[in-house]
């Protein structure tokens, strides 16, 4: 928590017992007792795999598969399925999240979590590329995979009790 959450619920605790007979002192909580940053600076990356007209196959590239292969690692994994359709539909919807679907199979079979695993998917936004050229319209039939990775700072040693 931060020293400004810790503060109000310092306050909160002392005016929840008003009513009470019991008194008690609260002292203000500094920076040297909760560390601000006691996990490190989150980290993300990316990856991307396309996807052909109407498939659901995920084929990742050898680099990105190699990045993928340490995705049992992340903390947190959010997959986004796209599709390439201007006006969205049932079938658009049903075929981005397929493709979601398919990149999340993958994770799990190499050993991911599926509890770390968050899916999204929408057809007809989020597009990266000129979608009337058929190169751009590859492009915008996607999932995208990012990982954040949070680690310990070196100085970590242990849990602040509160």
């Amino acid at each position: 928590m931060t020293k400004k959450r810790l503060a109000i619920f310092a306050l909160l605790s002392t005016c929840a017992n008003v009513g009470n007979s019991q008194t008690f002192h609260v002292e203000p909580i500094t920076a040297n007792v909760v560390a601000e940053d006691a996990y490190g600076t989150p980290q993300s990356n990316t990856v991307t795999v396309l996807f052909d007209n109407c498939s659901v196959i995920f084929r990742p590239n050898f680099s990105d598969s190699t990045i993928l292969d340490g995705a049992q690692n992340a903390a947190l994994i959010t997959v986004r399925g796209r599709t390439s359709t201007p006006i969205p539909s049932v079938k658009d919807e049903q075929l981005a999240l397929s493709r979601a679907l398919s990149a999340r199979k993958y994770l799990i079979e190499r050993g991911v979590s599926p509890l770390k695993i968050h899916v999204n998917y929408a057809s007809g936004s989020d597009f990266i590329a000129d979608n009337s050229t058929p190169k751009g319209k590859r492009q915008n039939q996607r999932v995208e995979i990012e990982l954040v990775y949070v680690t310990p700072t070196s100085s970590y040693s242990s849990v602040p009790q509160l």
